[in-house]
């Protein structure tokens, strides 16, 4: 016949069994981790375009009224802090360009680009050009497409006369994101958009 003492042991075992047991069953069910996207909010659907690009000499300049020249460019989308009073998530926007010929500075633009939950984005950018942009459009699988809303100029600026602009990102995979600006000017075209600048980025590390 068994001893007290084993009997105790015995008892105590099935205790402990009984409640982890129990308490295992009440955890909710082992799922897949849930994939959490570097930008909060709605920022999700341009996840794709976040990150640091750089073209050393794929930029391409086409104007009637300017040669064409080769340029290379750094741009960096990078996410921004969720202001709580607009309770709205951008990213922050900025880009370098220069000649890849004579290495003098171009121009910088700096601003900030968000989407609402069906896909509406919004570009703002200011630049050492003496201008800001208010840009508008839509955002799909790795493309976006901005139009012109709205633009703002110092009063002593020398841009060209910009009348119309379309900006469009294509990431064509991981590693290369292309940006195409169309415009009209005072001058150009008449109708319709033409071909202003072309570049091809590479994806950095950092």
């Amino acid at each position: 016949m068994p001893s007290k003492s084993l009997i105790q042991s015995s008892l105590l075992l099935i205790y402990i069994i009984i409640a982890c047991t129990t308490f295992l069953t009440s955890l909710p069910s082992v799922v897949a981790p849930v994939y959490e996207p570097a930008c909060n909010s709605t920022c999700y659907q341009l996840e794709w375009i976040v990150g640091h690009w750089r073209s050393e000499f794929s930029g391409k300049v086409f104007w009637p009224t300017v040669p064409t020249m080769t340029f290379g460019e750094d741009l960096k989308i990078m996410e921004a802090p969720l202001a709580r009073s607009a309770n709205v998530q951008f990213l922050n926007f900025s880009a370098r360009a220069w000649s890849h010929s004579t290495k003098d500075h171009f121009h910088d633009e700096w601003g900030f680009v968000t989407v609402d939950p069906t896909g509406n984005a919004t570009l703002m950018t200011s630049g050492n050009n003496g201008f800001t942009t208010y840009e508008v459009g839509h955002v799909s699988h790795n493309k976006l497409v901005l139009t012109l809303k709205d633009i703002g100029r110092i009063s002593f600026s020398r841009d060209l006369p910009v009348e119309d602009l379309r900006r469009t990102f294509i990431r064509h995979d991981d590693r290369f994101l292309e940006q195409v600006i169309e415009m009209r000017t005072a001058t150009h075209p008449k109708i319709g958009y033409l071909e202003h600048t072309r570049v091809v980025y590479t994806k950095q590390d950092s």
